[in-house]
């Protein structure tokens, strides 16, 4: 476009904005609107950058070409219209509201700038835009509210979390999220159970961010009849973290296994060793699947366990003793020194008990203690003793195990191993 063309707009745009040569503005806007419009249609990206700046001064009449420019080949000139219609305000409102509808990406982006620099006049028409027949107004009116964290969109929001297009589902759970709703909790835990992957990545992100307010809805999302949602609900439980520790340890004695259980799994992933004991208490649990998580979890947090699991091991019930006992070969070497102190104990079932789990782990640093109880006068504390350097010896193989002879074992018992007998058995 010529430099003197370029001029003549302004001097045009000038006159309509009460230059001393000026006509009434109703006289002109035709005319000037034309020449915005040819330079926004036929101009360089200067000109029709420019052509934007001063047609913005001029107010409602020039909304639709500016609406129009928002399709822009270059970024600048869509920026360019954007912050030129935020700055009319109102008017743009719906016109805007109309171009959440395109199909191209940058020119929605764009739009919902606009949308958000106008502010509070444009939130009652964005409120009304969530029920609007074309999917994308309704993703993008429900985006630009989230941004503008508008409290009264809180109930419409809530209901376009059952909206039949996903990706409206998807922006209405990410909107609460930055709205902040209390009151959005138990919607969002239901759309935990949604067909699409990316609903409930955002239902479960939202519900994060929420913290402790959706943390009770959470864990009663544990005994949800749907595993999908029980699993998602751990899962975002375990994103929370710390908070959610003292609400699951409460759990461990929900009446409902399916919270118990998910309560288990969750203190584990979160590995706070406040929740030991109760873990602990849990592996008496009359249910398994209890009793298992609560080991996973407890062998999970590892060293800080191993010291009332060794108690449970020694004091438990049957079923107390065998949970511990798998704990504690799942923490495996860590808990080595502790259990040889039990090779000690008044008891001869503790003290057999021991040399077998001692065997389980195989760490060699057990073959001493072990060898020592090989003279116990118990038979099956020394058949157990046995068994265990013998299982040690095959972890580490056979040059270990002419070191274990030295140590103590019996030269007999190396002499009925091609007889197919089991090691130890005339102890």
């Amino acid at each position: 476009m010529r430099k003197g063309y370029q001029m003549s707009i302004f001097r045009s745009l000038k006159g309509a904005l009460g230059g001393e040569s000026a006509p009434k503005f109703d006289q002109v806007e035709m005319e000037h609107m034309e020449s915005v419009k040819k330079a926004l249609a036929y101009g360089d990206v200067e000109a029709r950058w420019n052509a934007i700046r001063a047609a913005g001064e001029l107010g409602d009449a020039f909304i639709e070409p500016l609406i129009q420019a928002l399709n822009d080949e270059h970024w600048i000139v869509r920026r360019g219209a954007g912050d030129t219609l935020a700055k009319i305000g109102l008017p743009a409102v719906l016109p805007l509201i109309e171009m959440l509808g395109n199909d191209d990406d940058s020119v929605r982006r764009e739009t919902m700038r606009a949308c958000s620099l106008i502010g509070e006049p444009a939130t009652e028409s964005l409120i009304r835009a969530l029920t609007r027949d074309n999917p994308l107004i309704r993703q993008g009116a429900a985006e630009i509210l989230g941004t503008m964290q508008v409290k009264a969109a809180i109930n419409p929001m809530i209901e376009a979390l059952k909206d039949k297009d996903p990706g409206v589902r998807r922006e209405a759970a990410s909107a609460l999220k930055m709205i902040g709703s209390r009151e959005a909790t138990d919607p969002l835990v239901s759309l935990l159970g949604d067909d699409t992957g990316y609903v409930r990545i955002a239902a479960a992100d939202a519900l994060c961010n929420l913290g402790d307010s959706s943390i009770g809805p959470l864990v009663n999302a544990l005994a949800h009849s749907r595993p999908e949602i029980r699993q998602r609900a751990g899962h975002a439980l375990s994103s929370i973290g710390l908070p959610a520790v003292e609400p699951l340890i409460a759990a461990l004695a929900h009446e409902d296994p399916h919270i118990r259980q998910g309560a288990s799994l969750v203190l584990g992933r979160i590995g706070d060793s406040r929740a030991i004991p109760a873990l602990t208490a849990t592996l008496g649990d009359r249910e398994r699947r209890v009793r298992q998580e609560a080991v996973r979890a407890l062998a999970t947090l590892g060293y800080p366990a191993i010291t009332p699991l060794v108690a449970a091991f020694r004091e438990g019930d049957t079923i107390a003793r065998n949970c511990s006992m798998e704990a504690l070969w799942l923490i495996g070497g860590p808990a080595t020194r502790p259990l040889l102190e039990l090779l000690s104990d008044q008891s001869s079932e503790v003290r057999r008990r021991t040399a077998l789990l001692l065997g389980e782990i195989a760490d060699p640093s057990a073959v001493e203690g072990l060898t020592r109880i090989l003279a116990d006068q118990v038979p099956s504390v020394r058949r157990e003793a046995f068994e265990a350097i013998e299982k040690i010896r095959k972890n580490v193989g056979e040059p270990a195990f002419g070191s274990l002879r030295s140590q103590g074992e019996p030269e007999s018992e190396p002499g009925k191993r091609g007889n197919g007998q089991k090691k130890g058995g005339t102890l």
